[in-house]
């Protein structure tokens, strides 16, 4: 099944997996995106941090951040024409506007200049951090049972963003951006000096006409459920291209985003090699007995329903719009020979392919951050497990063939000036490839999560959050009477500071946490009896925490 990508990072708001804006929209529009608030994506929506497969982090800590809703001033910008000097608005000649001068030597000079290369250096970042305890003198510890359960107890993380930004002549954009991730522990906590430290992104991205290119590796992603940092719909960790094609040039209502990439993980599965005599001298040699990585193909096609000058589909609210998105995979991975290291016996890895079909719907309100997703999608013979992780299980023919994956979700937020309110719910049905009809890897599961913050001053607010978690496996519980079930509710209270303003995703946020955990049985007994977690029905989360993102192009 697809598993949390640990090295996440949107994880805020919030993919990493980016926004498809990410490759369609000006570099520009992107920059302004980061701290103002998060809505729909009014670009193609591919944000994209640490949080790797199925919107999870590769450190298990996700980054997500959520989309950020339509800017209004860009959004006249685009609807409203504006005549140039010397016409009128039908782009008729009407000569020289009286009372101006004539042009001059020094104003060709300026537009000339205007023409010249131009670039400059930008600086970005997410991260969160938190110092939390058990009440009970431990540290405070995850609870989730499922895939994707609430945020609120995640790991601290943290992402630095460097990139480039050039405009060359013909007006061709180019943008290069790095960025490094940090893993905890961090060296405050664990006093080791050494610090874990992934890539998250290193890619070289051009803009001419219509059209945007790329390559490198990257996160490549699309909207996220923030209360769940999970990319419900779209979400590579890829080394690869892409395309991104605005067939409106102007406004670019409809996109199109084709991309191709690979990963090969450090397992046998997919890479193995095994000692050879050496051709010459003494002594052996190591040779590559697998290498098959895993390819995948994607295509997003996305077009937004929006306000224009010739065509009103909102009156008196140019901010409000909806999109609708079709997207798809293909994945293939190549037959091998794996060497068996307890048999020394070679034994045949056949080809597997798969494929994942789903669709999206958004909607912004045009008031404040307000927004709604909803997404459905299925998966089938590989592309039903995360490409950041393994398979377990197999059909008998040793491919995944029989595994299937289907997703209903929905994440969304209201807010007035007082109040708001943010949730995110999923069902999920994953089937393995297994053959036989009991597996912990069959199960049906589901989580929601409501967040309503009272917005007490510019400032201050306090957030209560309410969330139930429920997963039901193919297998028989302790008592051979049912089908295990497992599940859990979680409360509490989150008071905090907010430097930005009022809002739902303003940033940065300084919170004081507390939430209760009430396992049911079922929850219990995943743990090892020596485990408090299978001894406890009760667990509290209290302590401290931050978060922040800016100007970072992974959540645009």
């Amino acid at each position: 099944m697809r598993s949390n990508d640990h090295s996440s990072a949107r994880s805020k708001r919030t993919g990493a997996v980016f926004s498809l804006a990410v490759f369609l929209l000006p570099s520009g529009a992107l920059a302004q995106s980061s701290p103002g608030g998060r809505g729909p994506s009014t670009g193609d929506g591919t944000s994209g941090v640490a949080q790797g497969s199925s919107g999870t982090s590769a450190n298990g800590a996700s980054a997500a951040t959520p989309s950020p809703g339509p800017d209004t001033n860009e959004l006249n910008d685009r609807f409203e024409p504006k005549a140039k000097a010397g016409t009128v608005a039908n782009g008729t000649n009407a000569g020289p506007t009286p009372g101006t001068a004539e042009p001059t030597k020094a104003d060709d000079k300026k537009d000339a200049k205007k023409d010249e290369p131009s670039g400059k250096f930008e600086f970005g970042s997410y991260g969160r951090v938190r110092a939390v305890s058990d009440l009970r003198g431990g540290t405070g510890r995850g609870a989730n049972i499922v895939s994707f359960g609430p945020r609120t107890d995640e790991e601290s993380y943290a992402e630095i963003e460097l990139r480039r930004e050039d405009t060359w002549k013909d007006g061709i954009k180019t943008r290069i951006v790095t960025t490094l991730a940090l893993l905890p522990p961090f060296f405050h906590f664990s006093g080791k000096m050494t610090q874990a430290i992934a890539l998250r992104n290193l890619y070289a991205q051009g803009t001419i006409d219509r059209y945007t290119l790329w390559v490198g590796s990257r996160m490549y992603r699309g909207d996220d459920i923030y209360l769940l940092n999970w990319w419900p719909l779209d979400n590579q960790n890829t080394v690869g291209g892409g395309v991104g094609i605005k067939f409106d040039k102007e406004r670019g209502d409809t996109m199109l985003a084709l991309h191709a990439g690979m990963q090969r993980l450090d397992d046998p599965f997919q890479t193995q090699s095994v000692a050879a005599v050496a051709p010459y001298g003494f002594g052996s040699t190591q040779v590559i007995k697998v290498d098959r990585p895993r390819t995948i193909e994607t295509a997003k096609l996305i077009h937004f329903f929006r306000n224009s000058p010739d065509k009103t589909l909102f009156p008196g609210n140019d901010a409000m719009g909806f999109k609708a998105v079709v997207y798809g995979e293909a994945h293939q991975l190549a037959a091998g020979v794996q060497r068996d290291p307890l048999t020394d016996r070679d034994r045949a890895l056949p080809a597997d392919t798969g494929f994942l079909a789903g669709v999206q719907l958004g909607y912004w309100t045009g008031v404040r951050d307000g927004f709604v997703h909803v997404f459905a999608k299925h998966a089938r013979g590989i592309a039903a497990y995360d490409p950041l992780a393994v398979p377990t299980t197999f059909a008998n023919d040793r491919t995944t063939s029989g595994a299937s994956d289907t997703i209903i979700a929905t994440g969304g937020n209201l807010e007035t000036e007082a109040v708001g309110v943010q949730w995110g719910a999923y069902l999920r049905f994953f089937r393995d490839a297994s053959e036989g009809a009991t597996s912990r890897e069959k199960y049906d599961e589901g989580a929601v999560v409501v967040r309503p913050n009272i917005f007490i001053s510019d400032h201050f607010g306090v957030a209560v959050e309410g969330s139930y978690q429920q997963r039901r496996y193919a297998l028989a519980d302790a008592d051979g009477e049912s089908k295990l079930t497992t599940g859990l509710f979680r409360a509490g209270v989150i008071p905090y500071f907010s430097p930005a303003g009022r809002g739902s995703f303003k940033r940065p946020q300084l919170r004081i946490l507390y939430m209760a955990t009430a396992r049911d049985k079922g929850a219990r007994s995943l743990y090892p009896k020596e485990d408090v977690f299978s001894q406890r029905s009760v667990e509290h989360f209290f302590g401290l925490g931050a978060e922040w993102w800016f100007n970072s192009s992974s959540y645009p």
